[in-house]
């Protein structure tokens, strides 16, 4: 773009500054390069080019790459919602019941995963959606979204703490040890991954979610022999669909379809992480069409055929966060195998050590948008 003159008669007018850009505009910049920003050349009347001035929003580092937010996306969902949650879902609902309320949110998430994508694919910035709010519909509404969803993590991290202290008590040797001490010792680990900034987030959400992927696959190939008879000296058998019919596809009816939603809604949080990390990737255009997959439908069916919803040790968990009431381990315990519960309880374990370290990053990152608008001090 040529710099614009006034054309002046008689004296000289006084000096004055005008912008040129160096670039094209911020939509053809994001369409060549996700990660191009519009540089500015500040000159005065005569041309003369004046000193930089500081950007408006500093730059986030960009250090995440293609494989940190495929990671990201596939296990930022597998939390303690599906290993565990679902247990309390299957008792209060039935194997029918938990397949339908995952499948319908399950569609809804995908489609909204999506749509963020391709937003944040053209404007990968500090705070995604609540930015997005506010510059696409009203900037009260990105205020609203962006503080309940700071709100909604940090209030998810004492959870996931508590239910990794709960989680331990699997073992008898740990009903010993303190909750409140096994709280600060996670808390401490969650602190000390986040000081090393987005690459620490990163590095550790890449390792925790493949222990979790490869943990659901390992269940899901379990979980047919087991369902086809193929565990020798197992005590219950052929069982294939048999708890489908006996005790039934559904319990307590359409009111307890309803219910299971509430648990499926909260096992699906953290999808949206994609659209937070897209501002930190160095190549989100290339990085997030490939990153949104899913591993709960066909691990909640094997559930459904593994475990009866009137299971005892199902119905006598004490919360949605007790690892004794993990449908998972419940099921490889049934049986007979001794070593796979421990080694599931262990993955529990470090779901919700993921789910808090990702409560940390995406509630810091939001804070800190919502500070740079002008919205939060």
């Amino acid at each position: 773009m040529a710099t614009t003159k006034n054309h002046r008669c008689g004296a000289a007018a006084s000096p004055s500054i005008m912008i040129a850009s160096s670039r094209p505009s911020r939509w053809k910049s994001f369409k060549r390069n996700p990660n191009a920003r519009i540089v500015t050349e500040a000159t005065d009347l005569e041309g003369r080019p004046l000193p930089d001035q500081p950007p408006a929003e500093p730059a986030l580092a960009m250090k995440l790459k293609e494989r940190h937010l495929q990671m990201i996306a596939i296990g930022g969902s597998i939390g303690t919602g599906l290993f565990v949650g679902s247990g309390s879902a299957l008792a209060t609902g039935g194997p029918a019941s938990l397949i339908i309320a995952y499948g319908l949110v399950g569609i809804m998430l995908y489609c909204t995963v999506h749509a963020l994508g391709e937003l944040a694919v053209a404007f990968p910035i500090a705070g995604a959606f609540s930015v997005y709010s506010s510059r696409f519909i009203d900037p009260a509404w990105g205020f609203a979204m962006g503080w309940n969803y700071a709100l909604n993590w940090l209030v998810t991290l004492p959870l996931e703490l508590t239910a990794a202290s709960i989680t331990v008590s699997y073992w008898p040797g740990a009903k010993s040890v303190s909750p409140a001490a096994l709280v600060v010792i996670f808390w401490f680990v969650i602190v000390l991954i986040n000081f090393f900034g987005v690459k620490g987030y990163g590095e550790a959400e890449f390792i925790f979610s493949i222990i979790k992927v490869v943990a659901v696959i390992g269940f899901i190939l379990l979980g047919i022999i087991i369902a086809a008879g193929g565990i020798p000296d197992s005590p219950q058998g052929y069982l294939g669909a048999g708890y489908w019919y006996n005790p039934g596809a559904f319990n307590h009816g359409f009111k307890g379809l309803c219910s299971v939603f509430v648990t499926a809604a909260f096992s699906f949080g953290g999808k949206e992480l994609v659209g937070l990390a897209a501002a930190e990737t160095e190549n989100p255009r290339k990085s997030l069409p490939s990153a949104v997959k899913q591993f709960y439908m066909v691990s909640l069916t094997i559930v459904g055929c593994l475990v009866p919803y009137n299971d005892p040790e199902l119905l006598n968990g004490t919360g949605s966060q007790d690892g004794n009431a993990s449908s998972f381990v419940i099921a490889v315990k049934n049986a007979g195998i001794s070593v796979v519960p421990s080694i599931m309880n262990v993955v529990i374990l470090i779901a919700a050590l993921s789910v808090g370290n990702s409560s940390v990053y995406s509630s810091s990152r939001t804070m800190a948008a919502l500070s740079d608008r002008g919205q939060a001090p």
